[in-house]
């Protein structure tokens, strides 16, 4: 008999809600705290947090000194660069709009392992790149006009600089992959590139005298649940319903931040952003989701029946 799938199944749906609305929580926040001080506050909470974790759950955790650069690196490029690149993309740009560029970062996976690592492209990944460009050059181009000063351009370029930081981050990750858990490389990581946002905190202002609870309870939800709980139930759940299909349920996020943030932060969807999204959401399906798919509803059904037996 296969183990209840139905606790995993939900950690996993409630992490794609929670990482859906952080686009929102991001863009309420920064009218108030500079970017990299909203992500040190965040990543304080969650390294604190995820420290505990790990202590309860593997006691016998430890980073071995050969490992320091290579889990520093990646922490820097996943932690301190991305939400570098996040955090200033969300500002200038949507909430929507950003986690349609960021839902891409399948695809690119896809185009840096045939590029650094010589993977096969098959027909159906090349068209997804091409799609997933077509998509973003029209979401580049939403209001109106390619202007390489306006905000919005800049907001969704640095969102695509986001996306190439995660890119680079999981290359980096694989070889630590070998050697620690899940939960260590992610805790570790997280204290390594809280402790590198430090210095840009220092370069920003801040508008104190408008920081209230609202603000503070948006910090307190990006470190907690969108941080530490999220990265947590997403490690919990690769675990028991193997990386493909947790990978599937990654493109609920863009889906969660375009509905939430048309009703609570009152963004339009314009036809211009739905093409782009639609043709991004396309270029992953071909670019892999659609074995993800198969293989996802074949592990649900037949774990059904079996369970059933």
């Amino acid at each position: 008999m296969k183990q209840n799938r139905v606790v995993p199944f939900a950690a996993i749906t409630f992490v794609m809600f929670v990482w859906g609305l952080s686009f929102l929580s991001i863009k309420v926040s920064v009218a108030v705290l500079g970017p990299m001080t909203l992500a040190l506050s965040r990543f304080v909470i969650a390294s604190l947090m995820l420290l505990a974790i790990l202590k309860i759950r593997e006691p016998a955790a430890h980073l071995n000194r050969v490992d320091i650069p290579l889990m520093a690196l990646s922490g820097i490029v996943g932690i301190t660069l991305y939400f570098f690149f996040e955090n200033n993309g969300v500002r200038l740009s949507t909430a929507s709009t950003a986690s349609i560029i960021i839902a891409t970062i399948p695809v690119l996976t896809v185009l840096s392992d045939f590029i650094f690592c010589g993977n096969r492209i098959t027909w159906s990944k090349a068209l997804g790149v091409v799609l997933s460009f077509l998509g973003i050059y029209l979401i580049f181009r939403d209001r109106g006009q390619l202007s390489f000063s306006s905000e919005y351009f800049l907001g969704n370029l640095s969102m695509l600089g986001a996306a190439v930081a995660w890119v680079a981050y999981s290359l980096l990750t694989r070889p630590l992959g070998e050697r620690y858990s899940k939960l260590a490389i992610t805790t570790y990581q997280t204290m390594f590139g809280t402790l590198a946002i430090i210095p840009f905190v220092f370069f920003e202002s801040n508008e104190w005298a408008s920081f209230n609870w609202v603000i503070a309870g948006n910090v307190l939800f990006l470190g907690i649940f969108c941080s530490a709980v999220g990265y947590y139930f997403y490690v919990y759940a690769m675990g028991e319903i193997g990386v493909s299909i947790s990978s599937l349920f990654i493109n609920l996020i863009p889906v969660v931040t375009v509905i939430a943030s048309y009703f609570i932060l009152g963004e339009k969807i314009t036809p211009t952003q739905l093409a782009g999204g639609g043709l991004v959401v396309l270029a992953v399906y071909l670019a892999d989701i659609g074995t993800w798919f198969k293989r996802g509803f074949r592990v649900i059904f037949e774990g059904s029946s079996k369970n059933a037996a």
